[in-house]
This record gives structure tokens, C-alpha cells and sequence, in this order.
């Protein structure tokens, strides 16, 4: 048997195509593309976001759970002023009892004060104070009884 020899023109041959495919299998690629680059910096931004908008409502909710803190505080060291009340200042509160602003730091804070006889029982008095800032308000309800005064008949 005779070997052909295949002469060196004819291994030459081939189209270009051919010639890349056998190229590209032998090259190692380094880096990243551009899609992949931007594949990746779409992930980055919405998680940034997500974790923006839960700190945001995180926030929020402190500052929410702060002021109905310190309204319910303010609203207990109201009420607790209208224990020292007697009958006759219940039945007509007086100015600075009825509405008022709070010292500093809390001077954002009002209230409003309403007390009203339980008509059908004698000493018995339906008290509400309001809890007022610029953004909300907090409201407590409560009955109070005071002994009436008594009347003696001449």
C-alpha cells in the first residue's frame, strides 16, 4: 500500500469559517461581557431597593410607635391631673384644665379636655382628652365618679 500524500496547498484549504470554528475552541476567554455586566448590576440595584424601601418602612413604623408612645404618656399624665379635680371643677373645667400645649421638648403635642355629666347618675362624669400633633391624634375615654356635695335642706 501506498500512502497519498496529500499536498501542503490542499491543508490549507478550507473557508474561513472553518478556520474559526477551530480557533475558537482553542482560545480561552478572559473578562466579562457586557451582558453579563449588566445582568449583574440590574441584581445590585434591586436589591439596593429592596433594602432601601424596608429600612424606609421600618422607619416609619418607629417613628408611628414613638408617638403613640409618648401621646399615650401624656394622655396618662392628663388623666391622672383629672384625679385631683373635685365635683364642681368637673362640671366646668377651667381654661388651662380644658385645652393646653405641653412644655418643651414636647411642645408639638396638645390637648383638649371634656368632661360631661352621666345624666343619669349623680357625680358620675364621661371624661375624654385628646392627644393632638401635626400629623395625628390619640384619644382616651374614661368615667370618673366624685361623691356630689351634699344639700342640706333648711
Amino acid at each position: 500500500m501506498r500512502e497519498q500524500q496529500i499536498p501542503r496547498a490542499a491543508c490549507r484549504r478550507g473557508s474561513a469559517s472553518d478556520r474559526r470554528a477551530r480557533d475558537d475552541g482553542k482560545r480561552r476567554r478572559s473578562g466579562i461581557s457586557l451582558l453579563e455586566a449588566v445582568a449583574a448590576i440590574a441584581i445590585v440595584g434591586l436589591t439596593a431597593v429592596s433594602a432601601l424601601e424596608s429600612v424606609g418602612g421600618d422607619m416609619r413604623t418607629a417613628e408611628k410607635a414613638k408617638r403613640a408612645t409618648e401621646a399615650e404618656a401624656l394622655a396618662t399624665s392628663r388623666l391622672d391631673f383629672m384625679d385631683l379635680l373635685n365635683d364642681r371643677e368637673l362640671q366646668a373645667l377651667p381654661d388651662t384644665v380644658e385645652k393646653g400645649t405641653f412644655p418643651p421638648p414636647l411642645n408639638q403635642y396638645t390637648w383638649k379636655t371634656t368632661s360631661t355629666p352621666v345624666s343619669e347618675q349623680a357625680g358620675v362624669y364621661d371624661i375624654r382628652i385628646t392627644i393632638e400633633w401635626p400629623t395625628g391624634s390619640y384619644a382616651v375615654r374614661t368615667y370618673a365618679y366624685r361623691r356630689p356635695p351634699l344639700v342640706t335642706r333648711q
